[in-house]
C-alpha cells in the first residue's frame, strides 16, 4: 500500500499514559497577600509551583509573590527542565529565588529527555496464573467443589515457570493477596511479582497492587460500571494495572455486545487471549472497545488451574504476554503494561512472534511503540512495521480500524525459519481516530494441549470449529493509536464529571504523568514544621522523596532519600529537631525479592540526613515498616518479616540517636501454630500471618504495636481443607495489639477480615486503634470503619464502635493522627461520593466519641490520606487531564485551619451520596482545625 510522499517534519507526541496537560488549576493557599501579581509562563510540559505556595502552574499563570519567594520547576514524564528566563534567568537548578521589586515575569522552559528506546528488551510473562490459594485452584478442587485435596502450591508453579523460561510471573489468586504471604512465594530464577484476580464481575487480573484490590458492592440505581471504576482508580492509587479478564464472560451481554461494565475508564490491559475461553470473541470485544474511544494493550493469559495439562504443552505462560520493558524490575514492568506495550504469543521457544511500531517523522527511526498514541495533524504521512519472527507458514494479519468486519490491511505468508522479516506499509493520518495492529494465525492443526482444553472442553463456537483448528491464533500485538487530539470514549455507563472543588491543597510531591502516593507525614507542633514523605515512580524505578513545609507556610524542595530506586512505603517520625525517616529496600536487586528495612535520621529539622543505616536484611522479605520517636530520640521501629519454612511475623527494634541499631524481637511468633504441608494436599500447609504493622508512643515512652493477624482462621491463607471450603473468602483476620514484654490482645470479630490498623496515643494518655471489617465475602462487599479506645492505665480496650458509618460506601485505609488540639483525629479514603471518585474523609476523638465526619471535596481521586496536627496529607490525581491514560498522582496536603480548606470540607447527607452546600465562612471558623 502506498501513500503520498512522506515530509520530515517534527509534529509527532508520542503519548506514553497519556500525559496531556493544559491551563493553570487550583487556586490554593495564598501568602500573606501583600506580593505582586507576577506571571509565569511555562515552555514544555512540567508544573511551577511557588512557595508559599499559590498556584499550580501548567501553561501560563498568575501568581501572588514576593521578594524571596521561591518557584519550583518540576518535568512532566518523558520531559527535563532545561533553563529559567525573564527574572530567573541565570539562576541554575529546578529552583528560582524572586528578586526584588515590580511584578514578576518569569518563564520555564522544558525540553523533552532523550528517550533510548534502544535499551528496552521484550520480557516474557504470564499475567493470569492460579494456585491452591484460589478456591478452585486445581482440578480436584473444581470437580470436587472445593473439598477434594490441592496439588497446585506456589513452589510448583514457580518451577514450572522457570522451566518455560519464562522472566516474570505474578500468581493471580481469585480476590486474595495471600499468597503473597506464603513461604513458598520466592524464585532466583524470574521476577515475582505481586498479583490478583479481583473483583466479581468482570474478573480483572491486577498487577503490583499492595494488597487485596476489594470490589465494593453495587448501588441500586447506579450501572455496573460503577463498582468497576471504584475498582480500577483503586488499583490505580497503588500505581498498579489493571487487566479486563476474558472479556467475553462478564463484559459482554449474551449477544456479544459489551455491558454497562465494560464503560469503565482507565483499563490498562484486556486478555485478548485467554487460553479457557472464546478467543474469537475476545478480539472483536477489543476491537470494539478500540472503536469506542478506549485505549488499552492487549494481554495473553493462560488463566491456568491444573497441573495436569502441563504434559500437554499447556499450562503456565501458554500463551505468554511479553512486555518490552527498559529493565527487569517490578516497577518497570507495571509502568510497561499500563502503556500497554504488550505482545502475545503462543509462548514456547519456537513459536512465531510479532511486533508493531510506527514512524511519523521520517527519520527512520520507529518511535511509536505497541500501546503509545501519536497525535499529528489529518494527512500527516508515516511508515507502519510490522516484524515477523520464526513466522514460516503463518498467515500474518495487519489490521486498521474498524477492524476484521472490513478486511485486512495486509496479508503475507511468513518464510522465515529464523530471524525476522519485515512488513512495511505506508500510512496517512485520517481526521477521526484510528488504530492499526497485527496477528498470526497458523495454517496447521492446533497443539494438543489447545485441542484438548481450548477446543474439546473450551467454550467455542462449533459453527466456527474449522477457523479455531485451521486458522488458529499463534501471536498478536498491541495496537499503535492515530489521532489528531486525545480521543475521548464514548459510552452510555461512563463516570460523572468531576463535582469536586477548590480545596486549598498545596503540592508537595510527584510530577504530571507520573505517580506519587504512599505519603506519611509528621507535624512538629514547637516549630510549626510539617514533615512529609512519599514514594515516587518513574518508568523503571520507585524512590523515596522528603519534604518540609515551613511554619511561614514555604516549602523546601523535595530530597531523594535513597540511591536504589527501589525503595518503598516510607515512614517518618519527628521530635523537634531530630527526624527518622524508614522504608524498604532491595537494593540487591528482586530476584530473588530481598526487600529490607533501611534508615535515615536528620538531626538538623530535615535540613541534612546522616548515612542509611541497615536496620534489618534477613534472607527473607522484611517490608512495610513503621516507626514512633522516643522522648530520648530513639526511633522504634516495626516491620513484617519472613523467611523460608516460616510465616510472616512482626518484629520490633530500636535505633539510638547515634545510629546503633538493637536486635530484633519477634512480636507475633507466640501462640502461633505453624506446619508444612503434606503431600498429600497443598493446602494443608499452615502459616498465619502477621502483616501490617504499626506503632505508636505515649509520653511514658512505652511504644505499643497493632498488626492483623490470621491465626485463628480455621485454615489461614486457604480457602479449606480435605472436606471443607468453598469460595475464596477472606480469612478471619483479627487485630492484634501489644507493647513489648507485655501479651497480645485480640480485637476484631469472627465474621468479619479485620485488617488494616493503625494505632495512636492521644495527649490524655489514651491508646485508639482503627481498622477495617469487611464481611467474609470474596467480593461485592463494602469496608466499614471500627475503633477501639484504651483509657490510661486501663488493661484493656473497650468494646469496637463503629466510625463514620455508612453501609452504601467503602472505606479505605484509615490513618490516625493528633490534631492541632491534640485530640486523636482519623483520615480515611471512601467511596461515598456522589461522582463515584474516592474522597478523603476525616473524623475527630472529642468528648469520649468519634464525631460526625467530614467529605473533603477537592477535585480528582484522592486516597491515602494522613493526619498530621493541622494538616493531611494525601494522593490525588486532580490535575490528570484524562481519566483513561493519564496516571498523574500527586501528593498534596490541606491545611485544616484555612477557610477555603474548611469550606471544602462537606457533611455528607443522610443519603451519603450527595453533598450538602459549602459551610458558610462562620460554621469554618467555628470549626476551627476540626
Amino acid at each position: 500500500m502506498q501513500g503520498p510522499q512522506r515530509r520530515k517534519a517534527g509534529i509527532v507526541v508520542a503519548v506514553i499514559g497519556g500525559i496531556a496537560l493544559s491551563a493553570c488549576g487550583d487556586s490554593t493557599v495564598p501568602g500573606d497577600g501583600t506580593g505582586d501579581a507576577g506571571r509565569v509562563r511555562i515552555e514544555g510540559r512540567g508544573q511551577v509551583v511557588s512557595s508559599p505556595r499559590t498556584v499550580d502552574c501548567f501553561e501560563a499563570c498568575t501568581m501572588t509573590l514576593a521578594a524571596g519567594d521561591r518557584l519550583l520547576a518540576v518535568a512532566a514524564r518523558d520531559w527535563r527542565f532545561e533553563r529559567w528566563d525573564g527574572d530567573c534567568a541565570g539562576q541554575t537548578g529546578d529552583e528560582c529565588v524572586l528578586p526584588a521589586g515590580g511584578p514578576v515575569e518569569v518563564v520555564a522552559h522544558f525540553a523533552p529527555a532523550p528517550q533510548d528506546l534502544s535499551a528496552a528488551q521484550w520480557r516474557k510473562g504470564d499475567l493470569h496464573q492460579h494456585s491452591d490459594h484460589s478456591s478452585d485452584g486445581s482440578l480436584g478442587r473444581q470437580l470436587g467443589d472445593d473439598q477434594a485435596p490441592g496439588n497446585m502450591p506456589l513452589a510448583d508453579i514457580i518451577a514450572q515457570a522457570e522451566a518455560a523460561g519464562l522472566d516474570f510471573l505474578p500468581i493471580t489468586d481469585h480476590r486474595t493477596h495471600d499468597q503473597h504471604y506464603d513461604p513458598q512465594w520466592e524464585s532466583s530464577g524470574l521476577l515475582l511479582i505481586a498479583g490478583e484476580e479481583a473483583n466479581g464481575s468482570p474478573h480483572a487480573t491486577v498487577h503490583g497492587a499492595v494488597d487485596m484490590v476489594d470490589q465494593n458492592a453495587r448501588i441500586d440505581g447506579e450501572p455496573d460500571s460503577r463498582v468497576v471504576q471504584e475498582s480500577i482508580w483503586l488499583a490505580h492509587s497503588q500505581g498498579a494495572a489493571w487487566v479486563t479478564a476474558h472479556p467475553d464472560d462478564g463484559s459482554v451481554d449474551d449477544d456479544g455486545v459489551p455491558n454497562a461494565r465494560a464503560d469503565a475508564l482507565g483499563v490498562d490491559l484486556v486478555e485478548m487471549w485467554n487460553r479457557a475461553s472464546y478467543i474469537e470473541g475476545e478480539i472483536d470485544y477489543v476491537e470494539n472497545r478500540w472503536n469506542a474511544g478506549f485505549r488499552f494493550g492487549i494481554a495473553g493469559a493462560s488463566d491456568n488451574h491444573f497441573k495436569e495439562f502441563w504434559l500437554l504443552g499447556g499450562g503456565t505462560g501458554r500463551p505468554a504476554t511479553e512486555v518490552l520493558t527498559p529493565a527487569l524490575t517490578d516497577r518497570a514492568l507495571v509502568d510497561a503494561l499500563r502503556a500497554g506495550r504488550t505482545g502475545v504469543y503462543a509462548g514456547d521457544v519456537l513459536s512465531p512472534r510479532l511486533r508493531i511500531d510506527a514512524d511519523f517523522d521520517g527519520d527512520g527511526v520507529y518511535e511509536v511503540r505497541a500501546g503509545d498514541e501519536v497525535f499529528v495533524p489529518a494527512g500527516t504521512p508515516g511508515t507502519l512495521r510490522v516484524r515477523v519472527e520464526q513466522g514460516l507458514g503463518n498467515r500474518v494479519l495487519v489490521y486498521a480500524a474498524p477492524g476484521r468486519n472490513a478486511g485486512a490491511l495486509a496479508e503475507v505468508v511468513g518464510s522465515s525459519v529464523i530471524g525476522f522479516e519485515d512488513i512495511v506499509l505506508d500510512i496517512v493520518a485520517g481526521d477521526t481516530p484510528t488504530w492499526y495492529r497485527a496477528e498470526m494465525r497458523s495454517l496447521g492443526l492446533a497443539d494438543p494441549s489447545s485441542l484438548l482444553f481450548g477446543t474439546v472442553l473450551g467454550p467455542y463456537d462449533l459453527g466456527n470449529l474449522f477457523q479455531q483448528l485451521l486458522a488458529q491464533v499463534r501471536a498478536m500485538t498491541s495496537g499503535i493509536f492515530v489521532s489528531t487530539g486525545p480521543v475521548e470514549p464514548q459510552g452510555a455507563f461512563l463516570p460523572p464529571p468531576d463535582s469536586g472543588v477548590d480545596d486549598g491543597a498545596e503540592y508537595a510531591l510527584g510530577a504530571p504523568g507520573e505517580f506519587a502516593g504512599f505519603a506519611d507525614a509528621a507535624y512538629d507542633a514547637a516549630s510549626g514544621r510539617l514533615h512529609v514523605v512519599g514514594e515516587v515512580h518513574d518508568a523503571a524505578s520507585t524512590r523515596i522523596e522528603y519534604t518540609v513545609r515551613e511554619a511561614d507556610g514555604r516549602w523546601r524542595a523535595p530530597l531523594r532519600l535513597d540511591d536504589s530506586g527501589s525503595a518503598r512505603f516510607p515512614r517518618v517520625a519527628v521530635a523537634g529537631d531530630r527526624v527518622v525517616v524508614v522504608w524498604q529496600d532491595e537494593r540487591a536487586g528482586q530476584i530473588p525479592r530481598r526487600p529490607a528495612i533501611l534508615s535515615r535520621s536528620s538531626d538538623e529539622g530535615g535540613a541534612q540526613f546522616g548515612a542509611a543505616v541497615v536496620v534489618q536484611a534477613p534472607d527473607g522479605r522484611a517490608m512495610h515498616p513503621d516507626v514512633v520517636l522516643a522522648s530520648d530520640g530513639t526511633a522504634h521501629v516495626v516491620w513484617q518479616q519472613i523467611a523460608a519454612g516460616e510465616p510472616f511475623d512482626v518484629f520490633h527494634a530500636t535505633i539510638g540517636s547515634d545510629g546503633s541499631v538493637s536486635a530484633a524481637d519477634n512480636l507475633s511468633r507466640e501462640g502461633k501454630v505453624v506446619a508444612a504441608a503434606s503431600g498429600l494436599d497443598a493446602r494443608s500447609a499452615r502459616y498465619p500471618a502477621s502483616v501490617r504493622p504499626a506503632i505508636a508512643i505515649g509520653g511514658d515512652d512505652v511504644p505499643v504495636i497493632a498488626w492483623q493477624d490470621n491465626r485463628f482462621d480455621v485454615d489461614p491463607l486457604w480457602t479449606g481443607q480435605t472436606g471443607s471450603g468453598e469460595g475464596t473468602d477472606p480469612d478471619d483476620w483479627q487485630i492484634a495489639v501489644r507493647s513489648p514484654g507485655q501479651a497480645i490482645e485480640f480485637l476484631g470479630a469472627a465474621d468479619a477480615a479485620d485488617r488494616h490498623v493503625d494505632v495512636l496515643v492521644d495527649s490524655d494518655g489514651r491508646t485508639h486503634l482503627v481498622w477495617t471489617a469487611k464481611p467474609l465475602q470474596a467480593a461485592g462487599a463494602n469496608l466499614s470503619l471500627q475503633a477501639a479506645v484504651r483509657a490510661s492505665g486501663a488493661a484493656a480496650f473497650a468494646a469496637p464502635q463503629p466510625v463514620g458509618a455508612y453501609a452504601a460506601s467503602s472505606a479505605r485505609s484509615p490513618r490516625l493522627g493528633l490534631d492541632a488540639d491534640g485530640h486523636a483525629q482519623l483520615a480515611w479514603f471512601d467511596s461515598r461520593s456522589a461522582d463515584w471518585r474516592w474522597r478523603v474523609m476525616t473524623a475527630v476523638f472529642d468528648n469520649g466519641a468519634w464525631d460526625a465526619p467530614r467529605l473533603h471535596a477537592g477535585r480528582g481521586v484522592s486516597s491515602w490520606p494522613v493526619p498530621a496536627g493541622p494538616f493531611v496529607a494525601f494522593a490525588t490525581t486532580r490535575h490528570a487531564q484524562r481519566l483513561q491514560r493519564d496516571r498523574t498522582q500527586q501528593v498534596y496536603v490541606i491545611d485544616g485551619r484555612s477557610p477555603v480548606a474548611m469550606r471544602a470540607a462537606r457533611v455528607p447527607t443522610a443519603k451519603g451520596q450527595g453533598l450538602l452546600p459549602p459551610l458558610a465562612d462562620a460554621d469554618c471558623a467555628s470549626r476551627g482545625a476540626h
